[in-house]
């Protein structure tokens, strides 16, 4: 293939040295995938136009149409989207077609709609001692792809309304890769919470705070761990 820009991530180091595109590389972040790379995949799983002949362009002998089908796809890009953000498996023409996985770029657990009593919110006046001390509270470990963990939803909630008194707008770019080289799914949660409160005031803020705060102790065993 043509040389790609430079690129040091295990999934990108993996496809430069294989010379092909393959599904092991799948739900890895981003990467300078091609068309080309996409159509020599769907060509080793024989989504082959019958009859085409061998020495015609690779474009006008796959039928990528019936590829893109099998995982609910209709073009390139959402194909390209799909295969960076989601583990996908090989699926040969007549296979069953993948059902829609969850996106690991979204958060594992969804906060559940929990409604608290306005007498169960502490006064905003209590919001500097509790933002001082919710990280100490007890709170569940995730597990996620590749070793990685994260916190409940909640956690990035109250840290995102702290950000917003304290910061105010976030004004960085999310993040994508963590240390250890996998994907970044505390980091991404992070940010994703705080830009949900954008443009909202200091003082909402610490309303929203002590509201999650409640929301947290109504729902004991969905945030922390008990013992």
């Amino acid at each position: 293939f043509e040389a790609r820009p430079a690129c040091t991530t295990h999934a990108c180091l993996h496809v430069k040295t294989m010379g092909v595109l393959t599904f092991d590389v799948s739900g890895q972040g981003d990467l300078p995938i091609t068309l080309e790379e996409v159509q020599i995949l769907a060509l080793s799983l024989g989504y082959g136009k019958a009859g085409a002949d061998p020495k015609k362009p690779l474009g006008t002998r796959v039928d990528l149409k019936s590829f893109f089908d099998q995982y609910g796809v209709k073009a390139f890009s959402t194909f390209k989207k799909k295969f960076c953000t989601e583990e996908l498996r090989p699926i040969g023409p007549g296979g069953v077609p993948m059902s829609k996985p969850k996106d690991p770029m979204q958060k594992t657990e969804s906060a559940a709609i929990v409604h608290v009593k306005p007498e169960d919110i502490p006064p905003v006046s209590k919001f500097e001692e509790l933002a001082g001390s919710f990280k100490d509270l007890k709170w569940r470990i995730i597990s996620r792809p590749g070793g990685a963990t994260m916190k409940p939803t909640n956690y990035y909630r109250l840290q995102a309304a702290v950000n917003q008194v304290e910061k105010g707008d976030i004004d960085i770019e999310k993040p994508m890769w963590a240390a250890h080289g996998g994907l970044d799914f505390d980091g991404r949660e992070s940010w994703d919470t705080w830009n949900n409160l954008k443009g909202m005031s200091s003082d909402d803020a610490k309303k929203e705070f002590c509201k999650i705060w409640a929301e947290v102790h109504a729902d004991i065993k969905a945030n922390l761990r008990v013992y």
